[in-house]
Formats: C-alpha cells, sequence, structure tokens
C-alpha cells in the first residue's frame, strides 16, 4: 500500500488545487482565453517555433484555447502546477533519497499558483518551469560525473531555444548542485555561468529580447510592455532554495532510522505550517479580486446571458465598468430607457466609459457600440482590443470583426478574418457559418442581427462622431426607426448628464415619430421636470397615470420632508421608494 501514497498524495493535492481554482477563478479562466488566439495551422506553430521560448509558448497556448470550456481552466492549470510539485519532489529525491521535504517541494507550485492571478503572465512561464525541471532531474541522474557536465551545456542553449528564459533557472540549480571534483566544479560552473551569460547577451544584441530583464528573469512570460509584481520571481527563488537546503542536508546524512524518524516528526509539521502560511497570505496578496467580477461580468456579456448581468450589477456599483455592464445588459433586452435608474448610476461614464487604450475597456466599448448599431466606432474599437492582446489576437474581437465587416459589405476584409478563425479548434464552426454571408447580400439582409445592423448605417458618408455620440446616435435611430437602441442611449446619455435643454430637444424632435412612437418610463419621467415651469408642455406626450401618480406622491414626501426638522435624511427616506427613478437621481446623485 505504501508504494501508492505518492500517487495517492498527487492526486489529493490536484483535487484540491482544481477545487479551489475552479471555486475562486473561473472567470478568470474564461478571460485568459481571450488574451490570444491560437491557430492549428503548421505556418502559425512553425513562425512560433522560430523564436527563443518558442516551444513552450507554443504547448502553452495550445492548452490555453481549452480554457473556453467550463472546469477546463482550472482542470489544466490544476494538472501544469501539481505536476511543477511532483517534479520539485524528484529532483530533491535525487541529491537526498530519505528527503523530509516533501511538503516543502509544494512551494514552488504554489507560488505559480499565485503569478496564474495576474492576467498579464503568460502561461508559457510555466510550461518552461515544467521543461527545466524535467530536464534538471533528467541530468541528475547521470552518474558519470564529465557526461553530467556536457548534458548540462547542451541543456542550457536548448532551453533557451524551446523555453526561453527559464535557462536561466537551471543554470542557478546546475551551479548549486555538488560535484565529486573540486577542480571540475570550480571550472565547471565558471564556463556554465559564462556560456549562460553570453547566451543572454547575443539574445539581446541580436533583437531576440528587448531588454536583459526578458532573457534574464520570468518577466519574459509577462506582458511585454509591463514589469511584473515580484511574484512573478517566487517558484524560481524557492526552487532554487530548497535544491540548496536538499543539497547542504544530503551532505549530512542522518545516522540510522531514528534520525530520520525524528527529522520526519518534526519537519513535516513544520514544512506543512509553513506552506498553510504561505497559502493563505500568498492568495489574500496576489489574488485579483478587483477585477474578478469585471471578469464575471465580460464573460456574461460574451454569452450573451444578460439576466445575469443586471442580477450581478444589483445593488451599489463601486466602478463605471459595472455600470457599463448594466447599462449594456438593459440595452440588449430593450430595456434601458424604462428601467436604468433601478441600477445605481453615476452620471455618462456609466453609459459610455473613457477609453484608456486598455484590452477590456475597448471590448467593452466595442459590445456597446455594436448594441446601439454604431457599426463604425465598435469596428475600430474592436481592432483596438485585438490588437491589445497579449497573445495574437482576441478571438471574440476577430469575431467581431467579421460581423462589422459583413455589416459594411467589406467581404474580402470579413474572409480574411474567417480564414484566420478556420484555423482555431473552438472557433472553426462559427467561423465557417459565416461563409454563407460572404457577397450575399440578401443573406446578410435576412439576418436577425447583421440585416438589423446594416439597415442602422447611413445612407451619407460622415466623419463619425463629427458632431458628437448624441448626433450619432440620433442619426443611427433615423436610419433604422424601428431599432430604438440607439434613440433610447442618446437619451440617457443627457438624463445622466442632467443636460435637459438636449434632452428637450431630442423629445421636441422625436416624439410621435417611428423613431420615437412613445416616451419610456424614464423618458416620461424627465419630461415631467421639464413640465414643472411650463404644465402645458407636458400635455403633449403620453404620461402613463402611474408615473403622473407616483410623482404626485413624491413631490408631496420632498415638500413634507423640507419643511421637517430632518431634512438632511430626505435622501435616505426616499431612497427605497424613489431610489429607481430619474426624479431622485436627478435631485440626489
Amino acid at each position: 500500500m505504501k508504494k501508492h501514497y505518492p500517487f495517492l498524495f498527487l492526486l489529493a493535492v490536484y483535487a484540491l488545487i482544481f477545487a479551489f481554482l475552479q471555486t475562486y477563478s473561473e472567470y478568470h479562466f474564461y478571460f485568459v482565453e481571450q488574451n490570444q488566439l491560437f491557430q492549428s495551422s503548421w505556418p502559425y506553430v512553425s513562425e512560433h517555433l522560430m523564436q527563443p521560448g518558442g516551444a513552450a509558448l507554443v504547448v502553452s497556448e495550445f492548452l490555453v484555447q481549452f480554457f473556453l470550456l467550463p472546469g477546463a481552466g482550472a482542470g489544466i492549470t490544476a494538472a501544469l502546477i501539481t505536476a511543477a510539485g511532483w517534479l520539485a519532489y524528484r529532483i530533491i529525491r535525487r541529491v537526498r533519497p530519505g528527503v523530509s521535504l516533501v511538503v516543502l517541494c509544494l512551494l514552488p507550485a504554489l507560488t505559480l499558483l499565485f503569478v496564474h492571478f495576474d492576467f498579464n503572465y503568460i502561461a508559457s512561464g510555466t510550461v518552461a518551469f515544467l521543461m527545466a525541471e524535467a530536464a534538471f532531474c533528467l541530468v541528475l541522474g547521470i552518474k558519470d560525473v564529465r557526461w553530467r557536465f556536457a548534458a548540462h551545456a547542451t541543456v542550457i542553449p536548448a532551453l533557451f531555444l524551446l523555453a526561453g528564459p527559464v535557462f536561466m533557472l537551471y543554470t542557478a540549480l546546475a551551479l548549486i548542485a555538488p560535484l565529486p571534483s573540486r577542480k571540475l566544479e570550480l571550472w565547471g560552473k565558471v564556463a556554465l555561468a559564462a556560456g549562460t551569460l553570453l547566451i543572454g547577451i547575443l539574445g539581446v544584441y541580436f533583437a531576440l529580447y528587448a531588454e536583459y530583464r526578458h532573457v534574464f528573469l520570468p518577466d519574459g512570460y509577462y506582458h511585454f510592455s509591463l514589469k511584473p509584481h515580484s511574484v512573478i520571481y517566487f517558484s524560481w527563488i524557492s526552487l532554487s532554495l530548497i535544491f540548496a537546503l536538499a543539497c547542504f542536508l544530503g551532505k549530512r546524512r542522518a545516522d540510522g532510522k531514528a534520525d530520520r524518524k525524528k527529522l520526519n516528526r518534526y519537519g513535516i509539521p513544520l514544512q506543512i505550517a509553513l506552506l498553510a502560511f504561505a497559502g493563505y497570505f500568498g492568495v489574500q496578496a496576489y489574488s485579483d479580486k478587483g477585477s474578478y467580477m469585471m471578469k464575471e461580468l465580460g464573460y456574461y456579456s460574451r454569452t450573451g446571458q444578460w439576466d445575469k448581468v443586471l442580477e450581478r450589477c444589483r445593488g451599489k456599483l463601486s466602478n463605471y465598468l459595472y455600470m457599463a455592464y448594466a447599462n449594456l445588459a438593459l440595452t440588449e433586452r430593450g430595456e434601458l430607457g424604462d428601467r436604468m435608474f433601478a441600477f445605481d448610476q453615476h452620471g455618462t461614464q456609466g453609459l459610455l466609459i473613457d477609453w484608456n487604450r486598455t484590452a477590456s475597456v475597448s471590448i467593452l466599448l466595442s459590445d456597446i457600440y455594436f448594441a446601439v448599431n454604431a457599426t463604425a466606432l465598435s469596428q475600430e474599437m474592436a481592432f483596438e482590443a485585438y490588437t491589445s492582446a497579449i497573445g495574437d489576437g482576441n478571438p471574440r474581437m476577430m469575431k467581431r470583426l467579421v460581423q462589422t465587416n459583413l455589416i459594411n459589405g467589406s467581404y474580402a476584409v470579413a474572409e480574411k478574418y474567417i480564414s484566420i478563425l478556420e484555423n482555431t479548434l473552438c472557433y472553426r464552426a462559427w467561423a465557417r457559418e459565416q461563409r454563407r454571408f460572404l457577397d450575399n447580400d440578401a443573406e446578410v439582409e435576412g439576418d436577425a442581427l447583421l440585416g438589423n445592423k446594416r439597415r442602422s448605417l447611413m445612407p451619407d458618408a460622415s466623419l463619425a462622431m463629427i458632431d458628437g455620440i448624441e448626433a450619432e446616435l440620433q442619426g443611427i435611430a433615423s436610419a433604422n426607426p424601428s431599432d430604438r437602441a440607439a434613440i433610447e442611449y442618446a437619451g440617457a446619455i443627457y438624463l445622466l448628464g442632467k443636460d435637459m435643454d438636449g434632452f428637450r430637444e431630442l423629445i421636441d424632435k422625436y416624439f410621435a415619430t417611428p423613431v420615437l412612437p412613445a416616451l419610456p418610463v424614464a423618458f416620461q419621467e424627465a419630461a415631467i421636470i421639464l413640465s414643472e415651469k411650463d404644465p402645458d408642455y407636458l400635455r403633449r406626450f403620453d404620461i402613463s397615470e402611474a408615473v403622473a401618480s407616483r410623482f404626485a406622491q413624491y413631490k408631496r414626501q420632498v415638500v413634507e420632508g423640507n419643511r421637517s426638522a430632518n431634512a438632511n435624511a430626505l435622501p435616505s427616506l426616499l431612497l427605497r421608494a424613489y431610489g429607481d427613478t430619474y426624479w431622485y437621481y436627478f435631485m440626489f446623485k
């Protein structure tokens, strides 16, 4: 039974990591999958293999593409991390067979877990780490010292070519490992260190890497334009320290079973305590809690689960991104004009957030513009998001570029993007389905989604946004009066900005026309505010009896509250009953 203990232990570790990741970071993996566009074609793969670290990158991209599937991200990541712990254990066993560091060997794996919380980290760093561990473990098994040294000298440049900067970690382990000959140990390690340094210098000299930190440090497995957090170094450091400790203890072997049992009796509980301490504080410090809700909302948006977006956005919202997702969901459901103030609103940024050139914001803006039929703007933001991805493109935005070019009738461009998606495993079926629209105006115009958005294209050529987004939306609404998304979004911008003059011009121009045959609830509430000084103004609009009656009650409570001694508490007193009205927003937000 004892021979099965290591396997059962590894299985338990894998199950624990998988359960934790699936529960704690499910939507993180869906988000990470969108950071690359892996193509299963030889030209794509061969191009990557020609660059240093290309083999590790190809393997990681192949695996990450499956993060699209529920549970796959947690399962694959847990397998990689568990393998890192097992290989660390095998390395330690090479230098200290009677190992009492079995639990501590999980520390490099644990620190790899921490860095996976960062979506700017590239999974090729973990694949490369495994490659270095596996190679080092195999080389340590070579008995002949001279052949072992020759293997080190061969593996270091090979790792540079296949796995990238992790060759530096391998060199560090090789320098720590003891050799029986003092003379060979001295000059051999000097030669290994000099060779590693030369490889790195040549890598920068020939522009294979932009900076020395990218060639000598795990920075090379991070978004090239950003500097990583220090957690990215912990796996390299911890593996080196544990190996050094094992080498030191290997020279001071315990005498007899009693001494080994004593070491295990006190050492293993201490290791468990250390691992638990590091795990708890590492998760608290390095988990990406701040952006997790954004990742979740992004997934719901990508899959069209608008009810879940709205459910997640109930209550007080602390971020304009969340407000924008809520308003996007309302727009997609055709409920923006009626229900927008049932959700926390704080200005126009909750409708159109400022573009900051990041992929996440570009994706959200592309979705918003697509929802209101602003095809040109949606295409521009999709392209920005696609080029901002860490890997070679964003699959969701590639799909958006296909759609926008089909809407515009740019069939040759659409076909180019379709061909790229046909090289993928997970998006191939969708791409092939889009081929029926190529060079087929009738098919596009008959499609419920594409046809509606083509009808929203303004007939006259004009520069997008030249007169502002509100004018752009009004032009779109006039082109396709049957779709109310654009006109309601334009009105919502005026309302959230408290631009009552702009809103009045809007409803005066479009009310009782095909563009705006009736006022949605929020528009009716705003019209009542406009009529406070001009009661006759309200008569031209079809204000529902329920809205008029509710305003009368609201106004009475405001007047009574202002007369009371507790007037400062009026906003909180009115929030429960009228917090979902434009009147409350107009007065108190």
